[in-house]
């Protein structure tokens, strides 16, 4: 008999749909409604292009959530389990330390900014507590991985690997020293602000890190899709406040070319996982047969 393959949680598959519903809501008011933070907003944000770059990583994570919830083998979801964990939790600590600038909206006098206090707060309470509770009953469940039938080109593991590892550092840096690191940024950051990018360039760099661990083609779908959106909408939303940025600091070009390489690995991947062999469900090993002996004949008796 076939051996069962481990499935998703459904406390998982609830808890992506759930970040889903909330990121892209957070998508369309940064990126349509960059300037008007003050009232479509769960917070002021001063600068329109960390709206705007903010807004191009909802979008990927809403990618990511998207095409992760469907998955019903668990391999092929769990690369947008760390990095949205991640996310969530780091964001909640940077909202508990940093809740001035919440205070405003949650006192403001229209009601539509009142629900963007209460959404935000909902959503990075809930969000962790679920993750958490989901990825404990994910251990429990029952099955096996399928074996890797395609493994990652070694290229592609090896930047994915150098991306990852410098997004987490550079995030890391981001939301541990935001008044050093937004003296370092070429654009104006507050503290608030630092440590929400940083949030996100360590949960993107978890996902990058985390498929180049998976090392199989068949599993790349989700992060590849996520990176390969990523890039080029990231880039776009540079380009629309280019007058805010500071091109004389070299962080910006390290920030373009780190972009533009997950745009490649991402574009790269995506082909790869989309034209991938889908690999056969394991087998358990046989059962040992015996074979019958031959029964003598009754002896002829009188």
């Amino acid at each position: 008999m076939p051996t069962d393959i481990r499935r998703t949680h459904w406390l998982i598959k609830l808890m992506l749909i759930v970040g889903f519903g909330f990121v892209t809501f957070d998508f369309i008011e940064l990126t349509f409604l960059t300037r008007h933070t003050d009232e479509f907003f769960s917070w002021t944000i001063a600068a329109p292009i960390t709206a705007a770059v903010f807004g191009s990583f909802y979008l990927a994570a809403s990618l990511i959530t998207l095409s992760a919830f469907p998955q019903r083998v668990w391999v092929r979801a769990r690369s947008a389990v760390p990095g949205t964990y991640a996310l969530v939790c780091l964001i909640e600590l940077a909202t508990l330390y940093n809740f001035a600038p919440f205070r405003e909206h949650l006192h403001a006098a229209k009601g539509i900014t009142n629900f963007e206090f209460w959404l935000w707060i909902g959503a990075y309470t809930v969000e962790p507590i679920g993750l958490t509770i989901g990825m404990l009953l994910q251990r429990r469940m029952p099955g096996v991985d399928p074996p890797t039938i395609e493994p990652l080109p070694t290229w592609w593991r090896n930047c994915a690997w150098v991306g990852g590892i410098g997004a987490i550092a550079v995030g890391a840096l981001l939301f541990l020293l935001p008044n050093q690191a937004a003296d370092l940024w070429s654009w104006p950051l507050t503290r608030l602000t630092a440590q929400v990018l940083g949030s996100w360039f360590v949960a993107s760099g978890l996902v990058m890190a985390w498929a180049a661990h998976e090392n199989d083609r068949w599993r790349l779908l989700v992060p590849a899709l996520g990176f390969a959106v990523l890039g080029p909408v990231q880039l776009i939303a540079i380009m629309r406040f280019t007058d805010q940025i500071d091109f004389g600091n070299l962080q910006i070009w390290g920030h373009i070319a780190f972009l533009a390489g997950v745009t490649v690995l991402g574009v790269i991947g995506l082909s790869m996982a989309l034209r991938a062999k889908r690999p056969m469900m394991a087998e358990a090993p046989p059962m040992p047969t015996v074979t019958p002996t031959a029964t003598p004949p009754p002896a002829f008796t009188a």
